[in-house]
């Protein structure tokens, strides 16, 4: 019987305080075994591009010289003799290509060659922005876009990151328009008197508990989020007894790692936390039902990608940003607010917090972006006060234990006050 199952008996019998036993922090033992293999298919992948650049360069010489006997035959203009010099151009630029039969030793040179010719240019020349790319005709559509109306005191933060192309500038605002949208899709209405089985603290643990495994696997906070989601998702339409909840909880945030992270953990790793009271059979089959009830839809709007969204526009400062984040985290054991939606409840967690600090709670570029007016989010902003003031449970410490750390600028450690000047 594993710790959370344990802690969920205590509460079943009548327990006022959860067990402290924590869950083991695991190593990634595959990491070297990974890395091993990620080198030996790069060098593989090496030798094959070698031979590839190799036959492209002959069949591009072959190309551009029968391309030039059918020019010298058919034309004598000067037009088409200046189409022989470009064809020229791009035989001397096959010719540039790296054979298989180079040594080590001269590739090694053409590359510091290419990187010195690089620094020059980049130096003596003018750099190169995504406005220098556009055609000239999309130009005029373009400056018409920059001068849409904003209102007063709202800065474009979009126009300010327009020349950046992984930005999706020009799309941005939309975007998150769509994101809220897309919000009326998933939502959770209270389920915990539908569920016989489970209690409000069950919940509360397994979700500290989910906390712990996304730090002991070094998850993205995404994934964290989404988890949790597909969890309250599962049990807003399926009564389950207690004795599964754990197994829930783990197959939800085993979901999220194949649909956010890059290398998801194993299956055997999630046994493993799981202390192996589930099976590997239990926990795919699991899988195929949850993923059957929330109609194989995991684009979830998050309210962690909303508050990254508004602290950037607002630019918010990374040590506010984290106390920000402290307090969304905490919010997502709190069973009184599953069912708020997510881009109103980062824009109150953010609102919180800019009052904690003595900032100006809301901002005319804050409530641009965010779309909420501060009477849209103040019920819920007290709501998040009143849950940061309660005092601190032995049995649910892990968010608060993380966000004591010197990495995330020991935020948990800020003095919340009784009241807010709201």
């Amino acid at each position: 019987m594993t710790f959370l199952h344990q802690a969920i008996e205590k509460l079943s019998e009548g327990g006022k305080k959860g067990t402290n036993k924590k869950v083991p922090r695991l190593k990634r033992s595959r990491s070297t075994v990974s890395l091993i293999k990620a080198a030996a298919g790069k060098v593989g992948a090496t030798k094959k591009e070698a031979v590839q650049l190799s036959s492209i360069k002959v069949k591009g010489e072959q190309l551009a010289e029968v391309q030039i006997k059918d020019i010298q035959e058919k034309s004598t203009s000067e037009g088409s003799n200046s189409h022989i010099k470009e064809l020229s151009k791009d035989v001397s630029f096959c010719e540039s290509l790296p054979s298989s039969l180079d040594t080590a030793a001269s590739q090694e040179s053409k590359a510091s060659m290419d990187d010195s010719a690089l620094y020059i240019t980049a130096s003596e020349g003018s750099p190169l922005h995504a406005k220098d790319i556009a055609p000239p005709v999309q130009k005029e559509e373009e400056e018409e876009d920059t001068k849409k109306d904003l209102p007063e005191g709202v800065e474009d933060f979009d126009l300010e990151m327009k020349e950046d192309p992984t930005a999706v500038a020009d799309y941005a605002h939309n975007i998150f328009k769509y994101y809220q949208e897309r919000e009326k899709k998933f939502v959770i209405v209270k389920y915990i008197d539908k569920q016989p089985d489970v209690m409000r603290s069950m919940r509360a643990i397994l979700v500290d508990w989910m906390v712990e495994v996304q730090e002991s696997f070094e998850l993205n906070h995404e994934t964290l989020y989404l988890g949790v989601k597909i969890l309250d998702l599962y049990l807003t339409r399926i009564v389950i007894k207690r004795d599964s909840l754990q197994l829930v909880g783990s197959t939800a945030l085993f979901i999220a790692c194949k649909f956010d992270e890059r290398t998801p953990p194993y299956v055997d790793d999630f046994l493993y936390i799981c202390d192996d009271a589930y099976n590997r059979k239990e926990l795919l089959a699991m899988e195929i039902k949850i993923l059957k009830k929330i109609d194989y839809d995991l684009g979830v709007p998050l309210s962690y990608r909303f508050l990254r969204r508004y602290a950037r526009c607002a630019k918010v400062g990374m040590e506010d940003l984290t106390f920000t984040r402290y307090i969304l985290e905490m919010s997502l054991m709190d069973y009184d607010l599953i069912d708020s939606s997510d881009s109103a409840l980062a824009a109150a967690a953010l609102m919180l917090s800019r009052c904690i600090k003595g900032q100006p709670s809301w901002t005319p570029t804050l409530e641009y972006y965010s779309g909420y007016k501060v009477e849209d989010i103040y019920h819920l902003t007290q709501t998040l006060h009143s849950m940061m003031c309660q005092p601190p449970k032995e049995h649910l410490n892990t968010i608060r234990n993380k966000y004591s750390h010197k990495v995330f600028y020991e935020v948990a450690k800020i003095p919340i006050p009784e009241k807010l000047p709201l």
